[in-house]
């Protein structure tokens, strides 16, 4: 159902979601994740986030805004950006509508959301934010 890492030398909290989810599985993902982000910020207040969902269908609406909800939370502990990959152009569509933020973006390929998080790093040192 999930996953995740911290990256020490990237800075990056990588997880990992598959699978349809009933309402009743996203509480554990908000325990865990919770913990892991608290972990994260405890080492550096700007970590990213890599989202790895292309085994994510579309979810039904109400875990889907339940998920939204752990993003809100989640992106509280970071001054740092958040990318999500998905699959499918219709996974892409619901996540921009539901995990609407203005440090998230939404791809189609790894490459592009490592490319786009490198380049917000840079952007975010060059501003003299660590």
């Amino acid at each position: 159902m999930f996953s995740f890492v911290y990256d020490n030398n990237a800075h990056i909290l990588r997880i990992s979601v598959e699978g349809l989810w009933a309402p009743e599985d996203v509480p554990a993902l908000a325990a865990a994740l919770g913990s892991a982000a608290r972990r994260a910020s405890a080492i550096r207040d700007d970590f990213d986030v890599i989202v790895e969902s292309l085994d994510f269908p579309l979810q039904a609406d109400d875990v889907a805004d339940a998920l939204s909800d752990i993003m809100r939370v989640g992106m509280a502990l970071t001054t740092g950006h958040a990318a999500v990959v998905v699959g499918s152009l219709a996974n892409r569509e619901q996540a921009e509508r539901t995990l609407a933020h203005p440090h998230l973006r939404v791809f189609m390929s790894m490459e592009e959301a490592q490319r786009w998080l490198a380049e917000a790093g840079a952007a975010r040192r060059g501003a003299g934010v660590r």
